[in-house]
């Protein structure tokens, strides 16, 4: 097990790279002064032991085994950078909803290699990727960077407009949100699940014009995740 003794109390960076750790839940005595975190190439399934680093600006967790239920943080109100590449993360929705409220000012955020982000490591395709990059800037009003593409103020004036119309909803089957989305009335809220887009059964502008709509399930799979792709919005 790592031991306290291991870790420099006298440094702004603190760096536990590739060593084959599972918990992380020793802190320095001033862990409050440390801002760069990197704990990167290890094993962990519990970061526990964050909590006592409120004054991190910079924290790195790729290439472990964090899940959704077990990545938890504490308010990092000074957090602005926030790498989770090739991790478990499958739920963007609980993701987003857990990020808004412990890291108020995170500017950059790069999950490559998680579920939760449907690029070509995961077989996704460009118009998916686009439409998790608008929910995503949509929900993080001060972010600057993400993945690998810094976010351009045309992308994010998109993603203020498109974002409003996508809601991300977990575990439906077929049968389950074809009867969801046949009966919402709402014009800003779009429920969809699965692993594809959902096509109109009948061509209707969104922009344009509002009505009781129908949708025709196409994905690869029933269950999960899933957008409206941009050519739909």
């Amino acid at each position: 097990m790592l031991s306290i003794k291991e870790v420099n109390e006298n440094s702004e960076k603190l760096s536990l790279v590739g060593q084959d750790i599972t918990e992380f839940n020793i802190a320095p005595k001033d862990a409050h002064l440390i801002k760069h975190l990197d704990l990167s190439y290890n094993q962990l399934q519990n970061i526990d032991g964050i909590r006592k680093f409120v004054g991190l600006r910079e924290l790195v967790l790729d290439n472990n085994n964090l899940s959704d239920h077990e990545f938890r943080l504490p308010l990092l109100p000074f957090l602005n950078t926030l790498s989770l590449n090739k991790n478990r993360i499958s739920n963007l929705d609980s993701l987003l909803a857990k990020l808004v409220k412990w890291t108020p000012v995170l500017e950059f955020l790069s999950l490559i290699g998680n579920k939760a982000c449907p690029n070509e490591l995961t077989n996704g395709d460009e118009d998916e990727y686009q439409t998790y990059r608008y929910v995503v800037i949509n929900k993080l009003p001060y972010l600057r960077f993400l993945d690998s593409r810094t976010v351009s103020p045309e992308e994010r004036m998109a993603a203020h407009r498109k974002g409003k119309l996508i809601t991300i909803v977990q575990g439906l089957k077929s049968e389950d949100l074809l009867q969801c989305a046949e009966g919402e009335e709402d014009p800003d809220v779009i429920a969809v699940a699965g692993t594809t887009p959902l096509k109109q059964e009948q061509n209707m502008d969104l922009k344009s014009g509002y009505g009781k709509r129908k949708y025709r399930y196409q994905g690869r799979n029933s269950e999960g995740n899933k957008f409206i792709s941009d050519n739909d919005l």
